[in-house]
């Protein structure tokens, strides 16, 4: 077929569609008709993106964009022809039809038409990305519906699909996707999300509590486990009333569920910001419920096993009472007997929990008890709960320069383990503190002076602060900082 010939085909094909003649659209198309539009992964996205065959094919194809998609501009802004190929570049103005939010689109266009006038081949190039913004412009929306409606489906159509971001909150509520179907006791939904990223440890924008609080509303121990499961602190503190999870478990008399908080380490000596303690918040309940104080009393038993429980705990762990009480003789000879080096402390929101025995040693400066634990292959970069701090940060943090250097020379330490409170490395809390034998020793087995805690700062910023900009040990970590010349 000629150029003209091709040119006129095309011509009048646009013509038609211009004027929403979709019966000459479709009849200038071959039986074989090959048309393709670009395949990526938001092709779930944008339904008629792809590859399409035949008329029936393509007819579906623009059905589902009329239905989805409002034009409001269309101009054919060139239109060439060579042989039995023809070009266009078109641009198109359209909206969503849910979301009503604009694209606009220049594609090319390359159109094949055989010796009897029908374009057999139809191939499509442009940039989708307008296009997809507006289908998924309310995604987020949609995806606090589908949590507040339970529907996993959407959900994981949402997450997976749309990228929706499950860590944005809903203006409306200040929660977030988790936060509500943890609410409602879904767990489904919370796992779909918690597999999507969804943080457990995010305070909502009003009161402050977490998705566990919330499902501590809802009274659903497996909603609570999954949480827990996936890195929920079990004894996060809302800013607003001061209630940890267990204390809302106990709030809304579900004593299956203070079992599982209990059961998790949860603590009991917390107060509220209203001034109750644990047992006081739990006998005003008691008082005030005039339904369900059977199951209120259920919890009470469960929290005096609770109580008894961590008594016998503190009871076994001699090794822990030797060591705060600095008996190295009593240490040495647990040791030989078998006694567990690394046995953390129960939970009792004291100052020891969920230490080591290492870790307080060299906290305490008990240096004969700390080369005991490390002989007996205590754990040197166990990490504690609290502060997120290893034993080496414990030493340095109160200035004990004989453990540290015994630290230091044990082999697999880790130099440079950074808090999760506030980033800082052992170098820094040694700066920070003012101990600069500590910080020496740690220079000089190689730890690194590049690291920033939270605040931003490096060892030398917090040693300027300190010791001053001229002092030696200030020098020495603007010279270790100092770019390779």
């Amino acid at each position: 077929m000629d150029s003209n010939r091709t040119h006129e085909v095309v011509a009048g094909w646009f013509a038609a569609l211009g004027r929403g003649d979709m019966d000459t659209v479709l009849a200038t198309f071959s039986e074989d008709i090959d048309f393709e539009l670009p395949a990526d992964e938001w092709n779930q996205v944008v339904p008629y993106l792809g590859r399409h065959l035949g008329p029936t094919a393509v007819a579906a194809a623009f059905g589902v964009r009329a239905d989805t998609t409002e034009v409001l501009d269309y101009e054919v802004r060139d239109l060439r022809a060579e042989g039995d190929t023809a070009f266009a570049v078109v641009y198109t103005r359209a909206a969503h039809t849910r979301t009503r939010q604009e694209f606009r689109i220049e594609d090319a266009h390359r159109f094949v038409v055989d010796d009897s006038g029908k374009i057999v081949r139809w191939k499509v190039y442009f940039d989708p990305n307008t296009e997809v913004a507006a289908f998924t412009a309310d995604r987020q929306p949609r995806l606090v519906a589908a949590a507040g409606s339970g529907d996993a489906e959407a959900v994981r159509r949402l997450v997976e699909v749309e990228r929706a971001d499950v860590n944005l909150t809903d203006p409306a509520t200040g929660l977030t996707p988790l936060m509500i179907a943890a609410g409602r006791g879904d767990e489904a939904v919370v796992r779909l999300l918690l597999a999507a990223g969804a943080d457990p440890r995010t305070a909502d924008a009003r009161a402050g509590a977490t998705a566990l609080h919330k499902a501590c509303q809802s009274g659903s121990v497996p909603v609570a486990r999954a949480l827990v499961e996936g890195g929920a602190f079990v004894d996060a503190v809302a800013p607003t009333t001061g209630h940890t999870p267990l204390m809302d478990a106990l709030w809304f008399k579900f004593p299956d569920l203070v079992a599982y908080l209990l059961d998790q380490g949860a603590g009991l000596e917390l107060h509220t910001h209203y001034g109750f303690s644990l047992r006081e918040h739990f006998a005003y309940e008691l008082n005030v419920n005039t339904r369900g104080k059977d199951l209120l009393l259920q919890a009470e038993q469960l929290l005096d096993e609770r109580r008894k429980h961590d008594a016998e705990d503190v009871a076994e762990q001699r090794l822990m009472a030797a060591v705060v009480a600095d008996d190295a003789g009593e240490v040495r000879a647990l040791l030989a007997a078998g006694a567990e080096v690394d046995a953390r402390a129960p939970r009792l929101n004291g100052f020891n929990d969920g230490h080591t025995p290492l870790h307080v040693a060299t906290r305490d400066g008990h240096d004969e008890i700390a080369r005991l634990l490390l002989a007996a292959g205590a754990d040197v970069n166990a990490v504690e709960p609290c502060f997120g701090a290893v034993p080496l940060h414990k030493a340095v943090y109160n200035g004990h320069a004989g453990i540290t250097a015994d630290l230091v020379a044990h082999g697999g330490v880790d130099l440079d383990f950074q808090g999760a409170t506030n980033g800082y490395t052992p170098l820094h809390d040694a700066l920070w503190h003012g101990y600069e034998e500590c910080a020496r020793i740690l220079v000089q087995a190689g730890a690194r002076t590049d690291l920033r805690g939270h605040d931003g700062k490096t060892p030398y910023d917090l040693a300027a602060e300190v010791f001053g900009g001229d002092h030696p040990l200030t020098a020495l970590l603007r010279a270790e900082a100092a770019p390779a010349a």
